[in-house]
């Protein structure tokens, strides 16, 4: 085909930074995304967790200042330890720790669901159609277009993590009224913070290697399933079975969980929260136990195992762990599970996807 004209035609349009090249390519993946109507619905879903945290906090935040606004909770709150109706404000960390520690046991079950849904066609879907010369057409580096699909899995990802984190801590802030709430819960703060972005890094990586093994994106709903459930089930049949400290390092979820413990110092919470009501259940049996009722001695209810008696009870636990309770193996092993998996992840990628380098 003949050329024309040759002159010259300067650029009117503006000019983007290098740095922020790889933004168009999450705009256009978080726009496609936003027309399933599977991925409105698990955000959706996912409000429901946040507004039960927001309630705690703001019904915290009334019972700190002994609001009348919690006359009608006074049947729940009869039954609470007299030391924490006495100094609620000394408990103020644990609580939140808690509280924060729950709403992501449950939450985190959405963003393995958002993954699930946004991440298999990000990577399968140009291989499938070919469209990495089109990328290579532009300025474009392997690093910047890896960066702009991970940008779509997080944007997602922190609107069922992030988001929900900082509008809880703006209610419970708001409703505490006192200035040394943020000094209390900054170590809360920064450790929820810093959870959401293991979960987006961790997961986005994990996603987008395998979206990057297939052109299928069946395939990687399929490997990704797997890897979730299945590795869940072996954990549990492994502590079920084997009992050891290492089982939980099996499941995914597990070792992110044993990082949001240790961000949170979620143990420590435990013991105090723990040590409180174990407290005052020993009072209200001393109470008991010298009352009209019961003279000198308390009745043993018909539920409470009889304590062994001989050589068998010192094989007896007297307190078996709750199984709510944070796990006591060593954080630094699900860090270094976690920090294999990315690594292994980068790798993946690196292979699998070489043409944006150099055309083939």
């Amino acid at each position: 085909m003949p050329i024309f004209d040759q002159g010259y035609q300067h650029w009117h349009g503006p000019l983007s930074h290098q740095a922020w090249r790889w933004l168009p390519i999450t705009r256009h993946g978080v726009l496609v995304q936003l027309g399933n109507r599977w991925v409105r619905w698990v955000i959706f879903g996912a409000c429901g967790p946040p507004l039960l945290l927001s309630c705690f906090l703001v019904l915290w935040g009334l019972f700190e200042q002994g609001s009348r606004l919690l006359t009608p909770f006074l049947m729940f709150l009869r039954d609470l330890p007299e030391e924490l109706k006495a100094g609620p404000r000394g408990y103020r960390t644990a609580l939140w720790t808690l509280a924060f520690r729950q709403f992501f046991e449950v939450q985190l079950f959405f963003p393995m669901i958002l993954v699930l849904l946004v991440g298999p066609d990000l990577i399968s879907q140009d291989l499938r159609f070919n469209a990495l010369p089109l990328y290579l057409s532009r300025p474009v580096r392997r690093f910047e277009y890896f960066l702009g699909k991970l940008g779509v899995i997080a944007v997602y990802l922190a609107m069922v993590t992030l988001v929900p984190v900082v509008l809880a801590f703006t209610l419970g802030y708001g409703f505490s009224l006192d200035p040394t709430v943020i000094r209390d819960t900054l170590r809360v703060l920064l450790g929820s913070l810093a959870f959401c972005a293991i979960v987006v890094v961790s997961a986005g990586l994990l996603m987008l290697a395998f979206s990057s093994l297939s052109r299928n994106s069946r395939y990687v709903m399929a490997l990704w399933l797997g890897f979730w459930i299945v590795s869940n089930l072996s954990a549990g049949v492994l502590g079920a079975t084997v009992r050891a400290d290492w089982c939980p390092l099996v499941s995914y979820t597990h070792n992110l969980n044993r990082l949001r413990d240790a961000l949170l110092d979620a143990e420590t919470a435990w013991d105090q929260v723990t040590n409180l009501f174990d407290t005052g259940r020993r009072q209200v049996g001393q109470a008991v136990a010298f009352g009209p009722f019961s003279p000198g001695r308390r009745f043993r209810s018909r539920a409470e195992p009889v304590p062994p008696t001989g050589r068998s009870a010192a094989a007896v636990d007297p307190t078996p762990r709750s199984p709510f309770a944070p796990p006591g193996y060593p954080w630094q092993w699900s860090a270094g599970v976690l920090a294999g998996l990315a690594a292994l992840s980068l790798g993946v990628l690196t292979m699998q996807v070489r043409s944006l380098d150099r055309l083939r």
